[in-house]
């Protein structure tokens, strides 16, 4: 990955970040290692290790919100994720709807489906 397409990868998932924090999901330290790093996507100065150790520390932070023991949190964060994953035009009926599930799903990780049937 080149270091431009680094950026660009670090740059949405601080913006990931920061939508979680802002939609009340409590955040309790999850990403203390990555602000430890006081390395943001406008660092273009800095090298594209840091970035990359950046960008593997905030997935690591993101996936530890979204796993969050809160059933309630994550039952309305799964809804969120199966709402935006199943959006479908309003002509493909209910038909549409489940091949387009069911071409989701293929692929997924057992965590995953185990989210996405509950």
């Amino acid at each position: 990955m080149h270091k431009d397409e680094l950026l660009q990868l670090h740059s949405l998932l601080c913006q990931m970040k920061r939508y979680f924090e802002d939609s009340g999901l409590p955040v309790r330290g999850e990403f203390r290692e990555y602000d430890g790093l006081n390395v943001s996507p406008q660092h273009i100065h800095k090298s594209k290790t840091d970035h990359k150790r950046a960008v593997f520390l905030l997935g690591k932070g993101l996936a530890e919100v979204i796993m969050q023991g809160n059933p309630d949190h994550q039952a309305r964060l799964r809804e969120r994720f199966l709402r935006l994953a199943t959006t479908t035009s309003d002509d493909d009926g209910d038909e549409g709807q489940e091949m387009m599930a069911h071409k989701r799903d293929q692929g997924l990780p057992a965590f995953a489906l185990a989210a996405l049937s509950h």
